[in-house]
């Protein structure tokens, strides 16, 4: 009896794993490079002030994790498939070539900056500086053979050891230089940022970058391919929201702890993160002289750990907007990874990848109501039971953040506008 009441709670264990995964893979691609890029920028450029933002950000990201999950719970279709099958074919297919211009964009970014990291850590412990084009070549092309021998989900499993460790550093360090309760309450009262003197990139940037990297559209098109992958149905909705909240109150925290560790560090010492280097300050505190290897390790965990879903979502999408099965096994799947293999190599020619990184993430936040509006309308349209259907409360609470994601397209054009001009 004793041994099968150990096997039975084993076994609930691995089970209640096995459906908290989906969610712990949308923290591993939404807390990636993109989202330690803007997070920082943010604390460095105006300390606490923007935690309302983040908090709101991952309100935002639970309900729509629940609303696309649900959507293809009921309906059978992945959200890309319902665009193409009931609202119209072009609808889709520009929502698909507005998303692979940002992916496009995020690859190149990248690459780069992972290359940057590389370079500081030879320059550093080995007082040695390779060739920057060499590397970040090198990089990519080991990325590319990750997805070709097919061992991705050992790597990414490695990886997301990694990141989790990044995170604990971030955490720690935000704890042991915690700026002070009035401080962080302080934080969640809603202002707009001003413009920090010094910065690349202009305050409706930053916003619209942070609110981007965590209310991502990827994720919630990548959530709608997963369900129908696990064939959830209305029947495993309970283990869903499980999930869902598991997946928002950790993006909370790590996206928190980034932001007050720079706060506690670059924003009291006046800088702008504006390079990665920059990023070598906020751990310094906490761990001295093994701030490098912690920076250089958790970031290259954390870009490879995004750059890798990054380089499989146009084809993922494509499969989604065509019904059919995800896969990146086929002969003609492999050659289109190479070709955006070789236009990530792009980033090693720029000279400002942070400043890239972050108009990617702008661009989701302007491409997000047209996603979110569009499956608003299949979902009145074609979730035939009414119970699956949003309650009058959750239209209200959709249509509130349908009005948050227009105000935050429009500050993120007018951002990118000034930030090309400047």
């Amino acid at each position: 009896m004793v041994q099968g009441d150990c096997d039975t709670r084993q076994s609930s264990v691995k089970n209640l794993l096995a459906s908290l995964m989906p969610g712990i893979f949308l923290i591993g691609y939404n807390i990636g490079t993109g989202s330690l890029t803007a997070m920082s920028k943010a604390g460095a450029n105006y300390g606490t002030d923007l935690l309302w933002a983040v908090l709101l950000s991952c309100v935002i990201t639970w309900v729509l994790i629940n609303f696309f999950s649900r959507f293809t719970m009921a309906t059978g279709m992945t959200a890309m498939e319902a665009y193409r099958t009931h609202l119209h074919p072009a609808y889709a297919w520009i929502l698909w070539g507005a998303l692979a211009i940002i992916i496009l964009s995020a690859l190149t970014a990248m690459i780069g900056l992972l290359t940057d990291v590389l370079l500081v850590w030879f320059k550093e412990v080995w007082a040695w500086e390779p060739d920057r084009k060499v590397a970040g070549m090198a990089l990519a092309l080991l990325v590319y053979g990750l997805i070709l021998i097919g061992n991705t989900r050992r790597f990414e499993a490695m990886l997301s050891v990694m990141v989790a460790l990044m995170g604990l550093a971030f955490i720690g360090s935000a704890i042991r230089f915690f700026p002070g309760m009035k401080t962080v309450l302080h934080g969640f009262v809603p202002r707009m940022p001003t413009v920090a003197q010094g910065s690349d990139n202009s305050a409706m940037s930053i916003l619209a970058g942070m609110v981007g990297t965590t209310v991502s559209v990827f994720a919630f098109l990548i959530r709608s391919g997963q369900v129908k992958d696990k064939a959830w149905t209305m029947a495993d909705w309970k283990i869903q929201k499980r999930d869902a909240l598991v997946s928002a109150v950790m993006m909370f925290v790590l996206s928190a702890a980034v932001m007050l560790t720079a706060a506690s560090t670059l924003h009291t010492a006046g800088h702008k993160m504006n390079h990665i280097a920059e990023m070598i300050p906020m751990l310094k505190p906490l761990f001295g002289s093994l701030a490098l290897f912690v920076f250089a390790v958790g970031i290259m965990a954390a870009g490879i750990s995004s750059h890798l879903p990054n380089m499989m979502i146009i084809p993922w999408l494509t499969d989604d907007l065509k019904g059919r099965v995800r896969t990146t096994r086929t002969c003609k799947k492999r050659v289109v990874l190479g070709g955006l293999t070789v236009i990530s190599m792009l980033g090693v020619f720029m000279s400002r990848p942070v400043f890239l990184l972050l108009l990617s993430q702008v661009g989701i936040s302007i491409v997000m109501p047209m996603a979110l509006l569009g499956l608003m309308v299949l979902s009145a349209r074609c979730i035939e039971n009414r119970q699956h259907r949003p309650s009058p409360m959750e239209w209200v609470v959709l249509s509130l953040i349908a009005c948050f994601s227009l105000f935050m397209s429009f500050q993120g054009i007018s951002g990118l506008i000034q930030d090309m001009r400047t």
